[in-house]
């Protein structure tokens, strides 16, 4: 019985946090990092403001931890389909970066917080936030990397070059995307920012 309740305070906790992180994302990605309070991000979460500084000490904690979050989720979102797809590297590279489309489609106040908020300012040299970008790009070097080894992509393609010009074509298209309204199909552009960096890595 007591093993239970403990579960289920944990569970609780862990609930709790995760409504946090997602009231802070959505209001990050509405009205800015500086012109959110920690006031509101509790009101919006549902929680009492001294609830909240039992998880995170102060507004750059809070900020520092939703890429993290972030990412969990995407990685989440991605795993299913990347199992059922099977080990082909190419095939796996485009979905891991489709799926990124899709997450920011459905969660627009993420890619706004990230790539308009976080990635362009010092925020994003904080050493978490740079742990998590840069677990997120090996994926796509160890991928790349597997291709070359396979013969579909050249072997002098360099994979930290690709990954960069599949990031930034990524950070490119999200940013228009959301700084303009919101007017075209993201995962129209994604797959054609794909297509076209892939017949630029194919062997020739």
């Amino acid at each position: 019985m007591a093993g239970t309740t403990v579960k289920l305070k944990q569970q609780r906790s862990r609930d709790r946090r995760q409504q946090i992180l997602s009231a802070a994302t959505k209001l990050f990605g509405a009205k800015g990092i500086d012109r959110t309070s920690l006031t509101e991000i509790a009101s919006h979460a549902k929680v009492p403001l001294s609830s909240l500084y039992d998880y995170f000490e102060d507004k750059q904690a809070l900020v520092i931890e939703v890429p993290e979050d972030n990412f969990a989720a995407l990685y989440e979102k991605a795993e299913p389909l990347l199992l059922k797809a099977g080990p082909d590297p190419v095939v796996q590279l485009k979905i891991t970066y489709l799926s990124n489309f899709e997450y920011i489609r459905e969660n627009p106040g993420w890619g706004r917080v990230f790539f308009l908020e976080i990635w362009p300012s010092v925020i994003a040299a904080e050493p978490r936030i740079r742990r998590s970008v840069d677990k997120y790009a090996l994926r796509y070097v160890q991928l790349i990397k597997q291709a070359i080894r396979s013969g579909a992509y050249q072997k002098n393609l360099d994979p930290y070059l690709a990954m960069s010009l599949l990031m930034g074509g990524m950070c490119h298209v999200t940013a228009v995307w959301l700084l303009y309204g919101r007017k075209y199909d993201l995962m129209k552009k994604g797959k054609a920012m794909f297509a076209t960096l892939h017949e630029g890595f194919l062997r020739t």
